[in-house]
């Protein structure tokens, strides 16, 4: 192979002759053990990938057990909460069904003075001579019957009020007290 190089301060160029050798390459051969010191050094890397695998199943096992650890409190706290709960429903149940019980005595109530003055009225109506009387008769009845529907609806109202508290209040109490549990 020729090179043609200008050598400086020369006008013409000169020629440079380069040889090629070849170079080879092998991979060196691994030295020779004989048997006496490779079942040691098998034994030995043997022993050391085992360890590490017990190592790694003892990590898993903890990590497991931490896991299973975990889960069993959270289902413990849940199966409280859902006590409560449950607890609280049924003691709200029985305030709402003593409530309606309570409710619908009160309206037996009205609707048993309401049939009473009634009657008294018809009474008091059938015994007047006049229709002056009569018309008198009708205006106070009225009145009078106004202001007791009035006071009965009240009295109504308000109770039905005292259950709708009184029955959420288990409900409201439980859910306050498991937010704290779960904070």
């Amino acid at each position: 192979m020729a090179i043609a190089r200008k050598p400086p301060g020369k006008a013409k160029p000169e020629v440079i002759e380069a040889q090629a050798t070849t170079v080879s390459v092998s991979a060196p051969t691994p030295p020779v053990m004989d048997s006496d010191s490779v079942i040691p050094a098998l034994q030995e890397t043997l022993e050391a990938t085992l360890s590490k695998a017990e190592e790694m199943q003892d990590q898993v096992r903890r990590t497991a057990e931490e896991g299973v650890e975990k889960t069993r409190v959270i289902y413990e706290k849940l199966k409280a909460a859902a006590e409560v709960a449950s607890s609280s429903v049924e003691t709200s149940l029985s305030t709402i069904s003593k409530g309606v019980s309570d409710i619908n005595l009160k309206a037996l109530d009205a609707i048993k003075a309401n049939s009473d003055a009634q009657f008294a009225f018809l009474k008091a109506l059938l015994a007047t001579r006049s229709i002056s009387d009569a018309i008198t008769l009708q205006g106070e009845h009225a009145r009078t019957q106004f202001e007791t529907l009035n006071t009965q609806t009240k009295e109504i109202a308000a109770l039905i009020q005292q259950v709708s508290t009184d029955s959420v209040e288990p409900i409201k109490a439980s859910f306050t007290k498991s937010l704290q549990v779960a904070a």
